[in-house]
């Protein structure tokens, strides 16, 4: 492949990575129904989607069989990204809107960029920073200032924030061309499954189906969230980087407010539509300079 080709595939995976995350709500508010409880959701979109990954893999002939060297670590990243951050972010619903979640939350391009820069010395293009100031500036003015602020809600989407910034990092360190793909997410999903079954029964929070609709569509929420989305950011992390991955990764809430007025019946507002537009912008911009480069 070529990296032409390899920066459109990331670009490809990113984005649909964002349109199936930004669908997540939507799935969850049916299952929520059903009976099944955040954090039982959490477990279950990790747990459902195990089947089709091994099946997947198989597919494309890809063995499961791993020495416990590449297994064992990747405990980490699965602690990161598939369990505190949806823990995180699901439990400041309590306090505060989702939407003014998704504002304190999607400030994680921006902490993947500062880690990057700080941390490991990277160095960061001028498209990349104008690009994680416009997706920044779009997301804020998602904000609603006729909400109330509860500290306790912005500071766990805030952590949500910190702890997927840190999953996008680590990313890297446990992705390599020999051991990704489903088998990868594979064992990520594993590991999730494995921490967040002890959490559900400590908290009293297990509250699995009780009905066969309630099991399709949880076992329809893990394929689509787990097998789809977390492979696909994957995917176009390894393929453009964890940065560029993070600022497309912000069309996740323009695709819930598109779903919420064509499925909805809701309205949005000129702040929102305006916040829309720099998001789009960003990810443009960045995609077209990447690809500009790469010819």
């Amino acid at each position: 492949m070529t990296n032409n080709a390899k920066q459109l595939t990331g670009y490809v995976c990113a984005i649909l990575s964002a349109v199936i995350y930004g669908c997540m709500p939507l799935m969850a508010k049916y299952i929520y129904a059903e009976g099944v409880t955040p954090m039982t959701l959490v477990f279950l979109r990790n747990f459902m989607a195990l089947p089709s990954l091994a099946l997947l893999s198989a597919m494309q002939k890809k063995t499961l069989k791993r020495p416990l060297r590449q297994v064992l670590p990747l405990g980490i990243p699965a602690l990161f990204g598939c369990v505190l951050t949806p823990v995180l972010l699901f439990s400041s619903y309590v306090y505060i809107a989702s939407g003014i979640a998704t504002v304190f939350h999607f400030v994680y391009p921006c902490l993947v960029l500062l880690i990057g820069l700080i941390v490991l010395r990277k160095k960061a293009s001028p498209a990349v920073i104008i690009s994680v100031l416009l997706c920044l500036l779009g997301v804020m003015l998602f904000y609603d200032p006729g909400t109330t602020l509860s500290l306790g809600g912005a500071s766990l989407a805030l952590g949500s924030a910190v702890a997927f910034a840190i999953y996008v990092v680590l990313l890297p360190r446990f992705q390599t061309e020999d051991f990704s793909g489903f088998p990868f997410c594979f064992y990520v999903a594993l590991w999730s499954s494995v921490i967040m079954l002890p959490v559900c029964l400590l908290s009293g929070q297990l509250s699995l189906p009780t009905t066969l609709l309630g099991w399709g569509l949880a076992l329809l929420f893990g394929t689509s969230v787990t097998t789809g989305a977390v492979f696909l950011f994957q995917q176009g992390s390894l393929l453009i980087g964890g940065e560029k991955a993070s600022i497309l990764s912000a069309l996740e809430p323009i695709t819930g407010i598109v779903i919420g007025i064509v499925f909805m019946k809701e309205s949005a507002k000129p702040a929102v539509l305006i916040g829309s537009a720099l998001v789009v912008a960003s990810a443009v911009l960045i995609a077209v300079g990447d690809l500009k480069r790469a010819e």
